[in-house]
């Protein structure tokens, strides 16, 4: 009896030998393959972040009203700009006109700026009009005209890298005599070309808070104007869709006393991501034109495309 009972324990197989018992758990399963997975790079936020202060300057470059910064746009794009500027004609040489004399003039200029990879491309076209009644300081000058100013073309270098808190720029611009010069020079522009050199330096000073220097010398096709200029500026950025801007711009013409300087206080406006208005007011400082002036308002807008 003994042994039939051992022999039936070995035929029953035991408890843990038993079927497996179904698991809705792990009834239907995927395999995932990363044959076809590529890891996207991280790109890196840059040193100077996209705020309402990148719009278009004076000379069709990324900048500040008046100066040049080293601010990038994002490459393979189109931006246009237009600005209206109107000053009153009150001095010549740094000497004002009699009281009976008086001039202005009204300023269109539009600007067209290619960002490639590694630099600006720009073009700007101004158109004048203006209107001069002063025969005491210019001998018997008293007339009126309204057409093409001197047209600017120019490249800024955008590739350098970024520093710990600053970034460079550098380029070049040609000023070329367009229209009728003579014509046209009430309204500031020249009977000879120009060419300028220049190099800038763009700070991150605070979260909110931007500076720039640019240093520059203009190269006069006739030899009379050469001139060393430099622009100063400060932006912050008051909100998301506003920055305020203050600069300083001058130009010094062999010593003395032949310099201009001018303060620049303004606005900038971003409705929306690739549109910005702005507004601007110049207060002469310091004049050494042959046509000069007190203050300038100025506005204007830069489209993206």
């Amino acid at each position: 009896m003994a042994v039939f009972a051992a022999a039936c324990m070995f035929l029953v197989p035991p408890q843990a030998a038993a079927a497996p018992r179904y698991n809705p758990a792990f009834s239907d399963y995927e395999i995932y393959s990363l044959g076809d997975y590529k890891p996207q790079p991280v790109k890196k936020p840059g040193l100077l972040k996209p705020s309402p202060r990148n719009a278009i300057n004076a000379e069709g470059f990324g900048g500040f009203f008046v100066g040049i910064t080293a601010d990038k746009f994002e490459p393979d794009q189109i931006i246009l700009s237009s600005r209206y500027k109107y000053h009153k004609l009150t001095s010549s040489l740094g000497t004002s006109f009699h009281s009976t004399e008086k001039g202005s003039v009204s300023t269109f200029e539009s600007s067209v700026n290619w960002v490639g990879k590694w630099a600006e491309w720009a073009i700007t076209v101004p158109t004048h009009d203006w209107e001069l009644s002063a025969p005491r300081t210019f001998g018997g000058y008293a007339d009126s005209n309204t057409g093409l100013g001197n047209m600017k073309i120019g490249m800024k270098a955008t590739y350098l890298p970024d520093k710990s808190y600053y970034r460079f720029a550098y380029g070049a611009v040609t000023t070329v005599t367009t229209g009728n010069p003579d014509g046209m020079l009430p309204a500031g522009s020249k009977n000879s070309d120009e060419l300028k050199l220049f190099g800038c330096v763009t700070t991150s000073e605070t979260d909110r808070a931007t500076g720039n220097l640019e240093l520059g010398t203009v190269i006069d096709s006739e030899g009379e104007d050469d001139r060393f200029l430099y622009r100063m500026g400060l932006s912050y950025e008051a909100t998301k869709h506003v920055s305020v801007i203050g600069e300083i711009a001058g130009e010094v013409l062999g010593g003395d006393d032949k310099d201009t300087l001018d303060m620049i206080l303004g606005i900038r406006l971003a409705p929306g991501e690739k549109f910005t208005l702005e507004f601007a007011w110049y207060r002469n400082l310091r004049t050494y034109r042959n046509y000069g002036w007190d203050d300038q308002l100025q506005a204007g807008y830069s489209l993206r495309w």
